[in-house]
């Protein structure tokens, strides 16, 4: 199947190793204590630094390994943040 990419049918190694993970991910499942698919840290790391594939495979892995580090730890701060907003805002409506 040259040029087809793989395949999705449920079993496949790609829908078993990368589709059924980052669904899990996306949805706040994921317990695993095995790292995310690496294609879900590139499209992660494409989206947020909108990268393109080009740009991406251009840029040294350590960058993208500090990037995807640094942009997790913004992320869960942010998380953290809203959270105590949110804490905040239910005791202030409750007097």
């Amino acid at each position: 199947r040259p040029g087809r990419g793989p395949s999705v049918e449920p079993g496949s190694p790609y829908y078993e190793n990368v589709l059924l993970p980052v669904e899990s991910i996306i949805e706040g499942r994921w317990g695993s204590t095995e790292p995310a698919p690496p294609e879900w840290t590139d499209f992660a790391l494409m989206r947020q630094m909108r990268w393109s594939w080009e740009q991406l495979q251009r840029t040294p892995l350590y960058v993208r390994r500090y990037c995807v580090d640094f942009l997790s730890m913004i992320n869960e701060h942010e998380e953290r943040q809203i959270e105590r907003e949110r804490r905040k805002a239910e005791r202030a409506s409750r007097g």
